[in-house]
């Protein structure tokens, strides 16, 4: 990142409980109101002091640090997820000022960089040390590690926030969404989707009482192991049993991509469920207009605040 693009993004972060501005000095960000320190390690502010309840994607984004990042695929994979669960587009994002809330190794962040927006991407898990080694050049970027339900900002302060796939993870998926509206200007976006009630979502849902549980190494390596072994028979009435009881990731974006989707379907403790017309409410409870569904994923949602 470079020394400008970093000083315009700095100034925008503020203490995660007061809300005073922050004062960098060295290697720490001091608020002006208290003293209350953060600090810069490995050049990524810390909001929070470990990665509680998150720590499958701080071992799952750091082991898979470009797999899902256009820009090292070389494809529009991850563009065209973005483009059908946001409905945003390049002439939306430009030169925003945009919250990637739950930004992983930046799959979502790559793509709106590219399009031009200024993008603060934060996360709770340690995955913010590989987004800040994917973004590090880029002076359009800042990744810092903070929890949704703190965030180091002043309210009012993003044109866009989405957080994609993230909000499910939490330990109340609507309080987290409620936490994220208060930081989108009047007139600004908010776009996020999450888990549908419905299909594999479910199935899945029903395992994670366990399978969160299987240490992340361990579970790893069997997805590793179990992914091409049943890739390579999907035809047999065995592995077509256990898909019905156990879906796994057949996306058609390479075995690693699959193997990293089946990681993560199972592994998290957090794994929400919901129904589009519950994400609505959400919306319109927060006072949000223009609320609606972009695309085709169910629970994809949009809305303008007021």
């Amino acid at each position: 990142m470079s020394a400008e693009g970093r000083a315009l993004l700095y100034k925008i972060l503020a203490c995660p409980t007061c809300k005073s501005a922050l004062t960098q000095r060295g290697n720490a960000l001091f608020c002006s109101q208290d003293g209350r320190e953060f600090l810069i390690v490995r050049g990524i502010p810390r909001f929070v002091e470990s990665d509680e309840y998150v720590d499958s994607f701080s071992f799952e984004w750091n082991t898979h640090k470009t797999t899902q990042l256009d820009t090292f695929r070389k494809d529009g994979s991850s563009e065209d997820i973005f483009r059908k669960k946001t409905g945003l587009t390049p002439e939306d994002l430009r030169g925003k000022l945009v919250l990637d809330a739950g930004i992983g190794a930046g799959r979502f962040t790559d793509v709106m960089a590219r399009w031009g927006a200024n993008v603060v991407g934060i996360d709770l898990s340690y995955a913010v040390e590989a987004a800040h080694e994917n973004f590090q050049s880029l002076g359009n970027v800042l990744v810092a590690q903070a929890d949704i339900g703190r965030l180091p900002f002043k309210p009012e302060t993003f044109d866009v926030i989405v957080s994609i796939g993230v909000l499910h993870h939490t330990p109340d998926t609507k309080k987290y969404f409620q936490a994220l509206v208060p930081y989108v200007r009047r007139g600004g976006v908010i776009a996020i989707w999450v888990y549908p009630a419905e299909g594999d979502f479910v199935t899945r849902s029903q395992w994670i009482p366990f399978t969160s549980r299987i240490p992340d190494r361990m579970f790893y390596e069997w997805c590793r192991w179990f992914v091409p072994y049943a890739q390579s028979r999907l035809d047999g009435l065995l592995i077509q049993s256990i898909y019905r009881i156990f879906p796994f990731s057949n996306q058609g974006l390479g075995l690693e991509n699959d193997i990293l989707d089946t990681f993560d379907g199972y592994s998290p403790r957090f794994h929400g469920i919901h129904t589009p017309e519950e994400v609505a409410a959400w919306f319109r409870e927060a006072g949000l207009v223009d609320i609606h569904n972009p695309g085709p994923w169910n629970t994809s949602m949009r809305g303008i605040r007021p």
